[in-house]
């Protein structure tokens, strides 16, 4: 594990200015998603990283089924700007933030959308194994499967994945390969490529994937720094310090 007293000092730090062509927005924020990273945190990263004040609304789940008809599409996160009407896309959000926050240049675009694609990729490849546990009637199972079958399944599904010629390997080699030496996904300043791969590779590293080791990425070495010098940015650590102290 990479010692944090040796992580190069990057930029952006917590006191930076503003990002170049960063601009205003048009109202306070206000981000509702469940207690959970899931979908909602690369938006919630790329409103940190942009030094964006913002509501960070967490729905206990219990009280998700009296809100869930009071939502634009039934579902969340949701971010509201102001008085304007709330937006329910998740992707639409990040890249609206980081156009205003400064983390999605125009020149950059291509190398950007390039990385979210392959974290997309990734994400496509996880996915079923998670959606059996919860929902296996869209696999055309019963929806009233056992939970013993449901694991069992699960637990094939990510065996594969975890392969050395697995989705999941493959993929994170594929990563590992786009950043190369750089110090962030497209190259030395963050971008919303950072805030798209880096929650994967927390989903994938934290223990929450039965059968996926908590070490997954430790075979791909660039990846590993770069997953370590990315949590030592001052506001993204202070972010998830706070959070943790929340949780005490």
């Amino acid at each position: 594990r990479q010692d944090p007293d040796q992580v190069p000092d990057v930029h952006p730090r917590a006191d930076d200015p503003p990002q170049p062509g960063a601009m205003a927005f048009p109202g306070p924020i206000k981000l509702t998603y469940f207690g959970i990273e899931g979908v909602a945190e690369r938006v919630r990263l790329a409103l940190v990283l942009g030094g964006v004040d913002f509501e960070d609304d967490r729905v206990d789940f219990k009280d998700w089924p009296a809100l869930k008809p009071t939502t634009k599409y039934g579902t969340l996160p949701q971010m509201k700007i102001g008085d304007a009407e709330p937006c329910a896309q998740s992707g639409a959000m990040l890249r609206y933030v980081g156009q205003v926050a400064g983390l999605y240049p125009t020149e950059q675009i291509l190398k950007i959308e390039e990385a979210i694609g392959i974290e997309e990729d990734l994400g496509r490849a996880v996915m079923p194994s998670m959606y059996m546990g919860m929902r296996p009637h869209i696999f055309g199972y019963p929806e009233d499967m056992p939970q013993e079958q449901r694991q069992e399944i699960q637990m094939k599904l990510r065996t594969k994945l975890v392969e050395d010629d697995g989705d999941i390997p493959r993929i994170l080699g594929y990563l590992e390969k786009f950043i190369g030496d750089s110090q962030f996904m497209c190259g030395d300043a963050v971008t919303i490529a950072d805030c798209q791969v880096i929650v994967r590779l927390r989903h994938l590293s934290k223990g929450v994937l039965d059968g996926v080791p908590t070490t997954i990425i430790d075979g791909f070495p660039k990846l590993k720094a770069y997953f370590a010098r990315f949590h030592e940015l001052e506001k993204v650590k202070a972010y998830y310090e706070k959070l943790a102290a929340m949780a005490k």
